[in-house]
């Protein structure tokens, strides 16, 4: 049975796929709502993709960081994936609402959140650099890991 690094590519296409989603959802002016929906899935499947490809089980995302874009993140970060100040600025402002699929009330408290981060470009640099990332692994090196959690 193949181990889990091999769904990394699936998870990544599918985030892609998402992002694009909400590129495509914007230009046709649909909601933020839809749009940043759709980058939040889309990250997730990014973030969940560059653990996979580190060694993480689908097992332990899914018991460890569900939807929680912030511990996904953090254990992405130990494991060596630089985000950048723009993308955690942008984390800590739509995590905890996406963790509850609660996008609306993210965006009633910061209707310009789409522009004020320039959310969709953001996720596509991220998607980018994971594929690179992907791209350029040799699983053979990849460390085992340990940690992987969210201190808080």
């Amino acid at each position: 049975m193949p181990n889990d690094r091999t769904l990394a590519p699936l998870f990544l296409s599918r985030g892609a796929r998402f992002v694009e989603a909400g590129r495509w959802a914007q230009a046709r002016g649909f909601s933020d709502e839809l749009v940043l929906s759709q980058i939040c899935w889309g990250l997730e499947l990014a973030l969940k993709a560059n653990l996979l490809a580190q060694g993480c089980t689908d097992n332990h995302n899914r018991r460890a960081h569900r939807h929680d874009l912030i511990k996904a993140s953090f254990a992405a970060q130990q494991l060596g994936l630089p985000l950048g100040r723009p993308m955690e600025w942008l984390l800590a402002d739509v995590g905890p609402f996406a963790r509850r699929h609660a996008i609306p009330e993210a965006l009633a408290r910061r209707p310009d959140l789409l522009a004020r981060h320039g959310a969709l470009e953001l996720a596509e640099d991220f998607v980018r650099r994971v594929r690179r990332s992907l791209m350029g692994q040799d699983a053979s090196a990849t460390p085992s890991p340990t940690l992987l959690f969210y201190p808080g």
